[in-house]
């Protein structure tokens, strides 16, 4: 709405300039005309910006202010023509836009019929109007200019709709994305509460289960401390019965470790593999891995950059390469990290590097390292990833 009013006090600025220099230019002859017509003109600038800057949050006062201006720019259209006939088409522009209810109705309804008679029929005596030649020789010209202007208020009144529904589609996306946000957050404490419940359920397990057995341990083997020198057979019976419990603890413990543990992560062998089989199971290409098993003693971030960097070189072998057959190999030894990815796949001579390569390399040098390519055009595709410097877990 903000930028809509500023467009509009430019437009009326300039509008005014051209009307006021018209007006001169027309009366320039006649002084006396010229002075009460410019005054008129002035008068309705002085209105029209008090109510666009004043008036507009009182609906009495605006409405005043903008009949008042109806009616001095009728005045000043019938009698001085020219360019002023703009003043009416922008009071139905700022009606149709910036106005609504029953009194604005009125109000378009009225400056519509004073555009119609004043600017239309203004120059039809009551002679001329009952007059049958009049109409033959006139009716095509006063029907286009009623369906002109008919069709200009038809286009504010829809660019008035597009406004409204764009306002209610803002509206409702902010409701929208307040609901989610609020979803979202029940969503998280829900969470947090089944979280904290299921804590809650397998604390007291533990403390009603392992209590129990730390308690009974604790006195069985006081008891086979007292019983050791006079009784070793009992005492014997008892330190047996404390293993036996303590083998119970254990268990206990076990499983409420397992409950609360999270799902243990893959290995980077098994996340290859799984990748290698999505690709072997189509019986087309062939991935061959070389994996070091001191790559597992990698930290989680260095083992993500490996894994994806590798799902990016099959991808590409496959889709651009063309390639039945790839050979994976990944070496880590004193803290330096090799990884080679080589197919026999169609080769080029000329490297475009599309965005895979360009995320590989990203992920490289960001940890310090480099890529090489090998190119053939002959056939096949090689690229070496290196990165030195590299910690284990």
């Amino acid at each position: 709405m903000n930028n809509l009013w500023k467009l509009n006090n430019y437009l009326y600025i300039a509008s005014r300039i051209l009307i006021g220099i018209d007006i001169v230019r027309r009366l320039w002859g006649n002084i006396s005309s010229l002075i009460i017509f410019f005054s008129i003109f002035l008068f309705i600038v002085i209105n029209d910006h008090l109510r666009m800057n004043h008036f507009y949050k009182d609906s009495k006062k605006y409405f005043l202010s903008i009949f008042v201006s109806m009616v001095l720019s009728s005045i000043l259209i019938y009698y001085i023509r020219g360019y002023s006939d703009i003043f009416m088409y922008m009071i139905v522009y700022e009606l149709i836009l910036f106005t609504e209810g029953k009194l604005s109705k009125l109000f378009i309804t009225l400056e519509i019929l004073f555009v119609y008679f004043i600017m239309v029929l203004r120059s039809i005596t009551i002679e001329d109007f009952l007059s049958l030649g009049f109409w033959k020789d006139h009716f095509v010209d006063i029907l286009m200019s009623s369906v002109g202007l008919l069709f200009y208020t038809f286009m504010l009144y829809a660019y008035r709709e597009i406004r409204k529904e764009k306002r209610k589609v803002e509206e409702l996306n902010k409701e929208l994305k307040l609901s989610y946000n609020k979803l979202q957050e029940q969503s998280e404490k829900i969470e947090q509460l089944s979280i904290s419940k299921e804590r809650n359920r397998l604390a007291g397990e533990i403390h009603d289960n392992l209590g129990h057995n730390l308690i009974a341990l604790n006195m069985n083997l006081d008891v086979a401390d007292k019983l050791i020198d006079s009784d070793i057979d009992k005492a014997k019976e008892l330190i047996n019965r404390s293993r036996l419990i303590n083998k119970e603890s254990i268990e206990d413990l076990r499983k409420a470790v397992y409950a609360l543990k999270e799902e243990e992560p893959m290995t980077l062998r098994s996340s290859i593999n799984k990748l290698i089989d999505n690709i072997q199971s189509t019986g087309e290409v062939e991935v061959i891995l070389s994996l070091d098993e001191n790559v597992e003693k990698l930290l989680p971030e260095y083992k993500d950059l490996i894994y994806l960097s590798i799902k990016e070189c099959i991808t590409n072998s496959i889709k651009h390469g063309k390639a039945n057959r790839i050979n994976i190999d990944i070496i880590f030894d004193n803290s330096k990290l090799d990884v080679n990815v080589q197919d026999n796949g169609l080769g080029c001579n000329q490297l475009i590097k599309g965005n895979g390569l360009l995320r590989i390399e990203e992920r490289v040098t960001k940890n310090s390292g480099e890529v090489k390519y090998s190119l053939n055009d002959e056939g096949g595709f090689k690229i070496y990833l290196t990165i030195d410097n590299l910690r284990g877990m």
